[in-house]
């Protein structure tokens, strides 16, 4: 069984990248799984697995209720950095149900359950190790999270976890990382069409539904 007491406190102490490089030392690379939104610091993550694991597949999840900045960003970080992304779609049938229902107007889990943690679910099970970009500054269940955590039959892994959004954008201007094309339209945090707004840290998402800030995928 895998001690993650001791592997939080051996991480804590290196740089998000030194976690990152640490971890595929530590750990099969097929047993890794890394997941982007392409979000709007999903590229610090993209950036350091450039340069860990240039060859390593990428996951992205397709819920097709994306923004096209989304797709144009998927796009320009793809062949800037030579990703080897994979996209996923959710159940055909299913997500034509949620649009045809407008799902995300009524009940908005149900709708990412389908185009999201459904789609997803079968890559899960195939791997050991979940590397995704999560930070505490982002929700309130984010903010106790620690650099290794136990999720049912699989170990979250979040490298740039006690990372802050200053510093991000900080990182992503010293290295030169293009930024979401709707960040300077005042989007702080971007998911689905239907569920995202402008807003500061993930205020704009979900924002008519009190108490929601996950998708679901991370709870």
């Amino acid at each position: 069984m895998t001690d993650l007491l001791s592997l939080n406190k051996q991480y804590q102490l290196i740089s998000p990248y030194n976690r990152l490089l640490h971890l595929f030392n530590d750990f099969a690379a097929q047993d890794i799984l890394v997941t982007t939104s392409f979000g709007i610091t999903s590229s610090i993550l993209l950036f350091m697995i450039k340069q860990v694991a240039p060859k390593h597949p990428i996951y992205f999840i397709d819920t097709t209720y994306h923004f096209p900045e989304t797709l144009a960003y998927k796009q320009t970080l793809t062949d800037l950095f030579q990703l080897n992304v994979i996209t996923l779609l959710p159940d055909a049938e299913a997500n034509e149900k949620s649009r045809a229902e407008q799902l995300w107007q009524s009940n908005p889990a149900a709708c990412c359950q389908i185009n999201k943690v459904d789609a997803l679910q079968p890559i899960k099970e195939r791997h050991k190790i979940w590397v995704s970009g999560l930070m505490n500054d982002q929700t309130d269940h984010r903010k106790d999270l620690s650099i290794f955590e136990q999720r049912n039959n699989i170990i979250k892994f979040h490298p740039i976890i006690d990372m802050a959004q200053y510093d991000a954008m900080l990182y992503m201007t010293i290295n030169e990382i293009p930024t979401h094309p709707l960040l300077s339209q005042g989007y702080d945090s971007v998911g689905c069409t239907h569920c995202t707004q402008a807003g500061e840290c993930r205020m704009g998402r979900w924002a008519q539904f009190v108490g929601k800030t996950e998708c679901g995928l991370h709870l």
